[in-house]
């Protein structure tokens, strides 16, 4: 199959790249929306700096067609803008690009005003935008997509909202509703925060007597934080905890809620397929504005975004347990995170009374990279027999100034979580002996020890 090469010109806008469907002759006023599937943008630049949109879309047979740049072709002399081609090889394309209702009613009446054809007649074509030269010659079909340009005219008439468009587009996102996806530890001290500064939050988990427990803990937990903040204002303290249990509410269903949210934040269990496909299957019902977010304190950002068509709206989101109390969220910014994504991230994790620092997408991060390495080597000190766990707890808190030793801190975050990271790093880099796994950590969660969450570990809780 021949590919098709279009000429953009930096006076047509991002709406006015439109792909037809079906045999030629086309006429633009067959279009209906039940030919249109979901876009994906992304940014691209020609060679002199200017800004195009590029789309991602799939066709009626779950295929993923791209319109992209046209490598090695730079624009011409005098020209700004740059060549774009459908990526497809073969055969013609079943879906369209999403449109504003209303634009396409005026594709239609200037449809109906042109006559059928592929495209408007040249006279009308932007300037500067002459058509390109055609590719080598191969012994095929053409294309059966067929490309569309606006008229200045119509750029015109579309430029008001296309103007307020992009102003809205710019601007970061206010979270304001929370979708808090798993009510473990971690998940539930992230929506306490989250309602105790004012927003509104669904916790989900998987039953109702996981959510039960999780309830209580939050309460539990408002009153040891009222009791030291509000130790001279009672009546004080007792609203606080009303306003944020009202603020806070809890589902089964991820997919009813995440309907109006604005922040959806991960903090399940530490498993790459369990999460992307929970990401994934999310992503087909959230708002198109809905941000994603991961708690995760090992796995790459990157790899859980790509189980999403919104990489631009997807990042990192590491909290520190126990939330209530640690001030530091780790804000991870993949290579596709958006700039107003990352922003509005930070300015969240601010409104909800954290510090936050921002780190790329590597493996741990800041502090797990630096913390988790420390407690494996505590551990494998205490397999080989060179000190107890005791011993080596009062040593880092009275020698170091640590406030937990590194047995109390594995007990805490959970030694599954733990298993579950030094397993991923270990994966990545086997070679590496700071990654290497432990027997004996394998061991307490084949029993079932996780820590203090299942009140033994390395400790046995009452």
């Amino acid at each position: 199959m021949t590919m098709n090469w279009w000429w953009v010109s930096q006076t047509i806008t991002v709406y006015d790249i439109i792909c037809l469907k079906t045999k030629p002759p086309s006429r633009l006023g067959t279009l209906s929306l039940q030919q249109v599937s979901c876009v994906v943008k992304t940014s691209c630049c020609s060679r002199n700096g200017n800004v195009l949109k590029a789309y991602a879309v799939k066709d009626g047979h779950g295929g993923s067609l791209c319109l992209r740049p046209a490598l090695g072709r730079a624009p011409a002399r005098g020209q700004r803008g740059i060549y774009l081609s459908c990526g497809r090889w073969d055969g013609c394309w079943t879906a369209l690009e999403e449109l504003e209702a209303a634009k396409v009613k005026d594709l239609k009446l200037l449809s109906r005003r042109r006559g059928p054809g592929t495209a408007l007649p040249g006279a009308e074509r932007p300037a500067l935008a002459p058509p390109p030269p055609p590719p080598p010659a191969r012994r095929s079909p053409p294309c059966a997509a067929a490309m569309a340009f606006a008229t200045r005219h119509f750029v015109r008439a579309a430029s008001s909202s296309s103007s307020a468009a992009a102003t809205a587009a710019a601007k970061k996102l206010v979270v304001k509703h929370v979708t808090v996806i798993g009510g473990g530890l971690m998940g539930a001290g992230i929506a306490q925060v989250a309602a105790a500064s004012g927003h509104t939050v669904v916790l989900v988990d998987q039953s109702d007597e996981i959510l039960k427990k999780s309830t209580k803990g939050i309460e539990e937990s408002l009153k040891r934080v009222t009791k030291k903040k509000f130790a001279d204002k009672p009546e004080a303290g007792a609203e606080f905890i009303e306003k944020t249990l009202k603020n806070l509410s809890t589902s089964t269903d991820a997919v009813a809620v995440v309907h109006s949210t604005d922040l959806v934040i991960e903090a399940i269990v530490e498993n790459q397929e369990i999460k992307n496909e929970l990401f994934k299957r999310l992503d087909k019902f959230a708002p198109e504005h809905t941000i994603f977010a991961s708690n995760t304190s090992s796995l790459q950002i990157t790899q859980l975004a790509n189980s999403t068509t919104r990489q631009d709206r997807f990042g990192g989101l590491h909290f520190f347990n126990p939330v209530p109390m640690m001030k530091l969220v780790e804000v991870i910014k993949t290579p596709m995170t958006s700039q107003k994504t990352f922003e509005s991230l930070v300015d969240f994790s601010k409104a909800v009374g954290k510090s936050p620092v921002s780190c790329k997408d590597t493996p741990g991060f800041i502090v797990n990279r630096l913390l988790v390495p420390y407690m494996m080597e505590a551990v494998r000190l205490f397999e080989r027999g060179d000190a107890s766990k005791e011993d080596i707890d009062v040593a880092m808190k009275l020698g170091a100034g640590y406030p937990m030793g590194p047995f109390e801190l594995l007990d805490y975050v959970g030694l599954d979580t733990s298993k579950y990271i030094i397993d991923g790093w270990h994966s990545l880099e086997p070679n590496n002996p700071l990654f290497a796994p432990s027997p004996l950590l394998n061991k307490l969660v084949e029993e079932k020890k996780l820590g203090k969450k299942t009140g033994e570990g390395f400790y046995k809780y009452k």
